[in-house]
């Protein structure tokens, strides 16, 4: 008999999840969250449930430690929907603190495991928004472009995976995974003749400092941001490196003009804008 996909899908999931633990116990930094941790770990669950439970009685919701002691609720919850109870109320009532984007990213996870690709992409680019500078904006890269790919989305799951690839630092094995993933997006079509509108690509003698805001496999998906850019008002223009094309808005006269206009961006459109010095 044929195996379902599902189970497979939900220990890939739970793999991810556990890979996690790890850095997740170390990001913690009060010893009593540390020691529920280990706990669960060591197959003590619904004790640790319970010392955790008991911090959050003996807590005020003001607290700064309030959203981690959350967090780690969600972390050793008895069941999934009590587990998303505890991520979404990090992720919504405490959106400021140190958690929230953690908490995106195992609501994200959960989505996945159940198959709501939609629910992933929706978590995961809140996520990308809302916290651009976020560490597990490369993890998240992976699972976005799955759940992208599921939905035959190759154009976006493609741009998450650039993104991934660029932020994935000394982590070589997840660099690996995106790379992986990123070998679907070469056989995408680079696309047609370039369109009128969608800026020139490598323009001569453009100088001064621009603001790149994406780099994308195929010439498709720089049109696509570099519409973005245009419908909220910055000029945009495509640099075309290697096998990557490269969206930038400007280009200005000065860093201190396109530093602001970076600002801008991401208050508007989110992403992860940066000031480039064109020859």
């Amino acid at each position: 008999m044929r195996l379902s996909a599902r189970p497979t899908l939900r220990l890939c999931v739970v793999v991810a999840v556990l890979a996690l633990t790890a850095r997740t116990a170390a990001a913690q930094n009060d010893p009593r969250l540390v020691e529920a941790l280990r706990i669960a770990q060591e197959g003590g669950s619904d004790s640790a449930r319970a010392l955790v439970n008991n911090l959050l009685k003996l807590t005020p919701p003001t607290d700064t430690t309030y959203p981690q002691m959350l967090y780690t609720m969600g972390l050793v919850s008895r069941s999934v929907e009590e587990m998303r109870r505890n991520y979404s109320r990090v992720a919504v009532e405490y959106a400021t603190s140190t958690w929230a984007d953690d908490a995106l990213f195992r609501m994200a996870l959960l989505d996945y495991a159940a198959g709501n690709f939609a629910g992933v992409s929706r978590q995961l680019d809140r996520l990308r928004n809302d916290y651009p500078d976020s560490p597990v904006i490369a993890a998240a890269a992976e699972w976005a472009a799955r759940a992208l790919f599921d939905q035959k989305n190759p154009q976006d799951a493609c741009a998450w995976l650039t993104l991934g690839i660029q932020r994935a630092g000394e982590d070589v094995e997840l660099k690996n995974r995106l790379e992986y993933l990123n070998g679907r997006c070469a056989a995408l079509p680079v696309g047609g003749p370039e369109r009128a509108d969608s800026g020139p690509v490598q323009p001569p003698g453009r100088t001064g400092f621009g603001v790149q805001v994406g780099a994308v496999n195929t010439q498709a998906g720089a049109d696509k941001l570099s519409s973005q850019l245009k419908t909220a008002g910055f000029p945009s223009y495509v640099v075309k490196e290697g096998t990557l094309f490269k969206v930038r808005a400007g280009p200005y006269p000065d860093r201190t003009k396109a530093t602001t206009v970076a600002e801008q961006i991401r208050k508007k459109l989110g992403h992860s804008p940066f000031v480039v010095k064109e020859p």
